[in-house]
Order: structure tokens, then C-alpha cells, then sequence
């Protein structure tokens, strides 16, 4: 497991670029997958402002970026909208990345999720990463520590702020176990409630 703050994701990008000067010989572009749920979706953006698309601008046109984020997802297969079987997860699978960037987790901290099912998220996970790595056994895969949710969101005093803890130290376990890298965006946005208009999505200017 390699450990990314949202700084140092900059220098994974730059990662990625040269990995795909590998590829480049073999395919004509580079693709990541991004998946996710509404913060990967571009909630309160649309899709010209997501992380996706910002992230297309960086990589320029040897790369095709895949915004896969399914808006209230989540990572928990037993959850109320489960990530896997919407059609983000079909598309993003079908897409076959070279690089898949995972951001999930947040939705799981509804009370409906993470007291039912929470002893799933480990299995759950790991089997999201074997999906991508079947359709193509060299997929390079970066995990996302869970951005902040602030203590203005609705859900905060009712138990999502104590799962969400639990389940970040789920995700970074995680990590531990898998030949992933782990990029922390709690660390560098944790400060910035400013950002974040409706205490869990980003603003354009946090993407």
C-alpha cells in the first residue's frame, strides 16, 4: 500500500502518466475509471465540474477519464443503493481500465447501512477490486480515503459521525492488505468546511 495526501495525488497523476508511457505503444489512450458515488458524480457541479472531468483536462488526450459515480451509492452490497448493481458499476467494469481511482464509503454511513451490514464493507471492498482486476489483471487501482462530512450535515449527531471513523479505518486497512494506493482526502480538507455547501459534496473549487 502506498499513502497519498490530496497534495501528493498531484505526484500520482504524474504516476500515472508515466505508467502510460508503457501502454502507450499498445493502445492509443491511457483509461481511468473513476468510481464512485455523488462526490465522484459532480453533485452540485454536474459533470463539466467534476473531479472526472478536471482530472481529463490534467491528463490531457493520450488518457480517457470515465466519470463512473453513481449518485447515493454504496459500497455495502447489502446497502439501500448499492454500488454494484447500478449500471456505473456495469460501465465501469465494461470500460476496462488501465487505472481505477475508488472514492465510496460516505453513503454507508446512513443509518439504514453501516449498523446492519458493517461486518460486509471488508468483503465487499475486496470484492470490487477483484471485478476490476479480473476484466484486466494489470489495472493499476488508487483507493480514496472518505473526504470530511461536516457537522452540519443532517446525519452527523445521529451516528454517521462515529461510522464514518469506523469505516475510514476500514478503508485504510484495506489498503494495507491490497497492492493498492491509498490517497487521504481527509487530511488536507478536514479544515475546509467552506468547500463543501451541503456538508458532504465539494465545490468546484475543492475539485
Amino acid at each position: 500500500m502506498k499513502r497519498f495526501t490530496t497534495n501528493q495525488f498531484i505526484l500520482s497523476c504524474i504516476t500515472i502518466i508515466c505508467f502510460g508511457q508503457v501502454l502507450l505503444a499498445q493502445k492509443a489512450a491511457i483509461k481511468i475509471a473513476c468510481i464512485g458515488d455523488s462526490v465522484t458524480a459532480g453533485y452540485l457541479l454536474g459533470n463539466a465540474g467534476s473531479y472526472p472531468s478536471l482530472l481529463q483536462v490534467l491528463m490531457g488526450n493520450k488518457y480517457d477519464v470515465g466519470n463512473f459515480g453513481n449518485s447515493g451509492a454504496t459500497l455495502l452490497k447489502n446497502g439501500h443503493n448499492p454500488y454494484y448493481k447500478t449500471k456505473k458499476f456495469t460501465d465501469a467494469v465494461a470500460f476496462n481500465p488501465d487505472v481505477a481511482i475508488i472514492h465510496l464509503g460516505l453513503n454507508d454511513t446512513d443509518p439504514r447501512n453501516w449498523p446492519n451490514y458493517k461486518e460486509g464493507l471488508d468483503a465487499d471492498y475486496s470484492w470490487l477490486l477483484d471485478a476490476l482486476k479480473k476484466q484486466n489483471p494489470k489495472v493499476k487501482i488508487y483507493i480514496f480515503r472518505m473526504n470530511p462530512i461536516f457537522n452540519q450535515h443532517p446525519r452527523f449527531k445521529s451516528g454517521t459521525r462515529d461510522w464514518y471513523w469506523q469505516i475510514q479505518s476500514y478503508i485504510s486497512n484495506i489498503a494495507k492488505a491490497n497492492p493498492v494506493g491509498l490517497i487521504d482526502l481527509y487530511e488536507n480538507l478536514y479544515s475546509r468546511p467552506d468547500l463543501f455547501p451541503d456538508a458532504l459534496n465539494p465545490t468546484k473549487k475543492c475539485t
